[in-house]
Order: structure tokens, then sequence, then C-alpha cells
């Protein structure tokens, strides 16, 4: 044990003769369990901002990190409030599955299913932009089957045969593309 303690730490140790003193005493140097830690880690899980250079899994990881902290200080956690915490600084990207997930019934939204949903989105985004890289959309496609500023509409009354009036007046509208 002493093996991965620094020299520092070692100076503060040199009075402690057993494995349960030492770590008692590593653990009362360097555990903050005070209220004011709390408050830190529980102000850090709020404003945390998720990156878009930053995976899924690293985001995950970081959350997964200050919420073993606040577990390591005697804070009782539950499963939904670390999701809270996981889904809160999520890009926009994101929000369509962040919706699915807080539109699930309570009894099925678990860690585990919370943690899967957003990897496999993060795996949908990333398919999403490599496809929008090789295929480019053209400015008139705008991804629909009849772009309105094509799209005229041409009348024909059966009594007057005539063109361009009011369409809801008339009994037949036929759509051309021009």
């Amino acid at each position: 044990m002493l093996s991965f303690l620094s020299d520092k730490a070692l100076v503060s140790l040199s009075d402690e003769n057993t494995c349960a003193s030492i770590f008692q005493k590593l653990k009362s140097t360097y555990l903050r369990d005070g209220a004011l830690n709390q408050i830190l880690i529980r102000k850090r899980l709020a404003m945390l901002k998720n990156k878009k250079e930053v995976s899924m899994q690293e985001h995950l990881n970081e959350v997964n990190g200050l919420v073993n902290q606040l577990k390591s200080c005697g804070v009782k956690i539950s499963d939904m409030d670390i999701i809270v915490y996981i889904l809160m600084p999520l890009p926009p990207e994101y929000d369509s599955t962040k919706s699915a997930i807080e539109n699930q019934l309570s009894e099925h939204v678990s860690l585990q299913f919370v943690v899967n949903k957003l990897l496999d989105a993060e795996a949908l985004l990333k398919d999403q932009r490599v496809s929008e890289t090789k295929a480019p959309r053209s400015e008139l496609s705008n991804d629909v089957a009849f772009p309105t500023n094509q799209l005229t509409v041409v009348c024909f009354s059966f009594k007057c045969n005539k063109k361009g009036h009011i369409a809801r007046f008339c009994d037949k509208t036929v759509f051309c593309h021009h």
C-alpha cells in the first residue's frame, strides 16, 4: 500500500504501524465528507456542460465520478437523480432522445436503460454526420417530396375552364411541378 503513495504523503504516515491506521489517517487527511464538499460536488454536477467533442462515454464517466465522490461522502443518491444529472447537460441534438426517455413510464426507466439509449443515440448521430458529409443535401431539396417554392397551383373551373381563380372555390385542383 505504501508503494502507491507520494513521498509527501509518506512523511505524514511515519507514526502509523498498521494498514488500518494508515488507511484511517489517509481518509481523515484527504477525504472531505463535510457539507462544503458535498455542496461543491453537487454544484459541479449541476453545472456540467457536455462539449460536442466529448464522447457520451466520457460524459457518463464524468457524471459517474462525481456521483461516486458524493457517495464517498455518505450521500445517498438515487438512480433517478443520476439520470437527471446525465440528461441535463446534453446538447440539443439529444433532445428527441431525452424526450423519449422522459415520456417512458417511470418503472421502465432505469439507469442502465438511459445509458444504453444515450450510447445508441450517439452512434446514430455519428452515423448521420458521416452520411451527411458523404452526400450533402442540395439546396433545393429541403428533404420534402414537393418543395413549396417549386409548386404552382393551376385551377380549372368546370363551368368557365379558366386559369388563375381562387383554388378554394374550384371543384378540382391540380398540383403541377414546373
